[in-house]
């Protein structure tokens, strides 16, 4: 084919020259159109020969601008669902329990469970974490996270003793605690120091304070708005904005000169208090 093209562009050439030899006037102007044709004949040829390899090569498959989906197996969730939404009504319809009995109920020694302003009722240690409910004057408000039960203490690796205690801001200074520094970078202006749980027997700088595992307590309770307990390892989840909210209160608490108090329960107030697990 190219030949073929060859041969035109020179008989093309023959005849301007013979045009030109009898009609010199004209040679100004028919260069412009004998290269615009020989460009045309060339491309035709081109497009010609293209074709034809294609006859003897078969049609090729177009590609679509835009790739099909791959078809997703979609699947029937629910059940899993209602059975979700299930556990989560029963969860709530416990808990409503729990914050009727904790106002009504007493102990062995006849005080009220829930005397105090905070309440944690321990409900599940495995041996590594404890996952426990905190009720801010008998009404739920977040779950709690805190290290195992150890009959000897082993340091930033054990919970602290059940009981009552008063909550006040940490004595430290700000400038002297690592941990206060980093919360102030991260939660000011409404945090200005850690919530402090005031004479634990045998435990020193007990906060109250964000977290997701026994990892990020070291004695200390965390608080968060939800808990995995199906897992391997217990972790919280959304625990910024528990404690944004949980500190707020408090802190106002404290500011107004009320007092604040907290009141740990272990896993046996169950049996004690007669009422019905989890």
């Amino acid at each position: 084919m190219k030949k073929f093209a060859a041969l035109l562009i020179i008989a093309l050439v023959a005849i301007l020259v013979l045009v030109a030899l009898t009609n010199p006037e004209v040679l100004g102007k028919a260069w412009l159109y004998v290269l615009g044709f020989i460009g045309y004949v060339v491309v035709l040829v081109e497009n010609g020969f293209k074709k034809i390899a294609g006859a003897f090569s078969g049609p090729k498959e177009k590609i679509p601008d835009v790739l099909p989906s791959l078809p997703v197996e979609k699947g029937n969730y629910s059940k899993e669902i209602e059975q979700k939404n299930q556990e989560v009504l029963s969860l709530q319809q416990k808990i409503k329990e729990l914050e009727i009995k904790l106002k009504n109920s007493e102990t062995e020694s006849g005080s009220h469970l829930g005397k105090c302003t905070l309440t944690v009722l321990r409900y599940i240690d495995d041996g590594e974490t404890t996952l426990g409910l905190i009720f801010l004057r008998n009404k739920f408000f977040a779950y709690t996270l805190e290290d195992t039960h150890r009959d000897e203490k082993i340091k930033e690796k054990t919970r602290i003793p059940a009981g009552i205690y008063n909550i006040g801001y940490s004595p430290v200074d700000p400038a002297q605690s690592r941990i206060t520094r980093d919360y102030l970078k991260l939660y000011s202006p409404w945090f200005t120091k850690h919530l402090h749980l005031q004479n634990v027997p045998g435990f020193e700088g007990i906060y109250i304070h964000v977290g997701n595992s026994h990892d990020n307590t070291a004695g200390c309770l965390l608080i968060a708005d939800g808990v995995l307990a199906g897992t391997q390892q217990k972790t919280l989840q959304n625990s910024r904005n528990a404690y944004q909210r949980f500190y707020k209160i408090i802190a106002a608490l404290l500011d107004s000169n009320e007092q604040v108090n907290i009141q740990i329960l272990n896993e046996d107030w169950f049996d004690r208090s007669k009422l019905t697990s989890l």
